[in-house]
């Protein structure tokens, strides 16, 4: 028979059981995680959805947002229904009740939803600290309709001769911006004068390969319809070019059906 008491051998146990389990991420900090996704599902999603208004037909889709961040389209959901960017009749619907009350199952009873669906459709109940102030709506706001603004006048002077000074404007306008390259790489960058600073290449990219590049894909996309892939451009930086030239209608990556 051990000789050991209950007491010390409850103790060991415990003591056991830590050593066993696996050591949280150094630095993890949920929340946190959840507001820099937050913010970069607004900032892809750029307006917001709202099935009572109207919504531009070019705006990005909510595949779209959940593509860029590699995630779920219903967590791209919850993410933008927590920033107050996505609001659908049965998302109001379900966010009622629970301010009624109502307990996950039983919003389940009385939508007839799997407890993941209730979920998806209820914000974060932590983080979004920092999406909590109206101000933030209001600038991202004001970003979307200046990108959206130079994205047409881009449009409308592709095939002028002063195509280029629209196209910088653009580029201007997209600094920030969460880009993802062709492999699935997010990537943002700034512009200083005449140079942009991707967040993933450690030399910049002058304005004169921005231009050698934009040229190039034009010519293509005239050519062919599309510019099938960041090679084709066949400049220094051209994976991190090829994804912005998409992304503000410079070409596409597959030619247009009809």
């Amino acid at each position: 028979m051990s000789d050991i008491g209950p007491k010390r051998q409850t103790q060991e146990c415990v003591e056991k059981a830590k050593r066993g389990r696996p050591e949280k991420k150094p630095g993890y900090d949920k929340a946190e995680v959840i507001d820099d996704l937050l913010k970069k599902a607004v900032e892809l999603f750029e307006e917001p959805f709202d099935d009572r208004k109207e919504r531009s037909d070019d705006a990005p889709s909510l595949s779209f947002v959940a593509e860029s961040l590699g995630i779920s389209k219903p967590k791209a959901r919850k993410l933008l229904i927590t920033a107050g960017y996505y609001s659908t009749a049965l998302s109001r619907q379900i966010q009622e009740l629970q301010r009624e009350g109502l307990r996950v199952s039983e919003i389940m009873e009385r939508t007839g939803l799997g407890q993941t669906s209730v979920h998806c459709y209820l914000p974060y109940s932590k983080g979004a600290y920092n999406l909590q102030n109206p101000t933030l709506y209001a600038e991202q706001g004001r970003l979307y309709r200046k990108r959206k603004s130079a994205c047409e006048n881009l449009a409308e002077h592709l095939n002028c001769a002063d195509a280029e000074q629209y196209l910088w404007e653009a580029i201007e306008a997209f600094a920030e911006y969460p880009f993802c390259t062709t492999k699935g790489l997010p990537m943002k960058y700034t512009v200083k004068g005449r140079e942009l600073f991707f967040s993933r290449k450690g030399k910049s990219i002058t304005r004169a390969t921005v231009m050698e590049a934009f040229h190039k894909a034009r010519e293509l996309q005239t050519a062919d319809g599309f510019v099938s892939g960041p090679k084709k451009l066949g400049t220094f930086g051209a994976s991190y070019l090829y994804a912005v030239f998409l992304r503000i209608g410079v070409c596409c990556k597959e030619a247009s059906e009809g």
